[in-house]
C-alpha cells in the first residue's frame, strides 16, 4: 500500500495489507526487519522525516503511529480519525504531520517537541 525511501537511499519502507512495516535493503532487495505496525486492518501509509530518525504509519485501525526508525519503536500515537487513515506526511519543517482519513477528515498534528530536533539533524 505504501513505500518510503530511507532519506540516505540505502533503504526502503514498505507497508500495506499483512499489517507490517518491513525494512528493505536497495542494494540486495533482502528483508532487513519486519516490524508489527497494526493491531487490526492493513496498514495504508507512511511518511518518513527529513533525517529518517522517524516516520510515521497509518492505517485502518484509525491510529497515526510515530516510530523511531533506529528502534523501530512506537514512541507516539495520534487518535482522532473515525476512518481509516489513507495518508499521512510530515511536513517540509517537520514540526507538522498531516493525516487524511476515509471519513474525509484532514487532521494537522504537532510533532513531539522532543522529536523535531532529531528529524532535522542530517542523516549518516
Amino acid at each position: 500500500k505504501s513505500i518510503v525511501y530511507h532519506p540516505d537511499e540505502s533503504q526502503l519502507l514498505t507497508t500495506g495489507s499483512d499489517r507490517k512495516v518491513a525494512y528493505w535493503d536497495t542494494f540486495d532487495g533482502q528483508a532487513i526487519r519486519m516490524l508489527e505496525g497494526s493491531d487490526e486492518g492493513e496498514l495504508c501509509t507512511l511518511s518518513i522525516s527529513k533525517s529518517g530518525s522517524h516516520y510515521v504509519s497509518g492505517g485502518e485501525e484509525r491510529l497515526l503511529k510515530l516510530w523511531d526508525y533506529d528502534e523501530g519503536v512506537c514512541k507516539a500515537i495520534g487518535v482522532g480519525h473515525s476512518g481509516g487513515i489513507t495518508c499521512a506526511a510530515i511536513s517540509p519543517d517537520q514540526t507538522f504531520i498531516v493525516s487524511c482519513g476515509s471519513e474525509g477528515a484532514i487532521m494537522v498534528w504537532t510533532m513531539p517537541p522532543e522529536f523535531v530536533d532529531r528529524c532535522h539533524e542530517p542523516c549518516d
